[in-house]
């Protein structure tokens, strides 16, 4: 994994789910090629069967919630991490340009 990524997955015991977790979160970050280094953290969250994912990197800090089974974050973390980022960068370009 490269040093500028961090990616740690919690609680899950089966090192195929969490190996294909870390490796599309990664494929994520090269895709939208995001500058400087960044920590992902996926957790189970205290709400009963929701897993709570948390980035950090530049100036973002960012928590979600995900109400999936550990085989299925794969799937949905990639696409709600792209929307949440996607979302910070427009919003700072529109703050920038008022």
């Amino acid at each position: 994994m490269s040093n500028r990524f961090e990616i740690i997955v919690e609680e899950i015991d089966d090192p195929s789910i969490v190996a294909d977790i870390q490796k599309t979160i990664l494929a994520s970050f090269q895709e939208m090629a995001v500058p400087g280094a960044w920590r992902v953290v996926v957790k189970p969250s205290c709400v009963s069967g929701r897993w709570d994912f948390s980035v950090h990197g530049l100036d973002v800090r960012h928590v979600l919630s995900i109400a999936v089974p550990p085989n299925l974050l794969s799937n949905l973390i990639p696409r709600r991490l792209r929307e949440s980022l996607e979302h910070r960068m427009v919003r700072a370009v529109e703050g920038a340009a008022a």
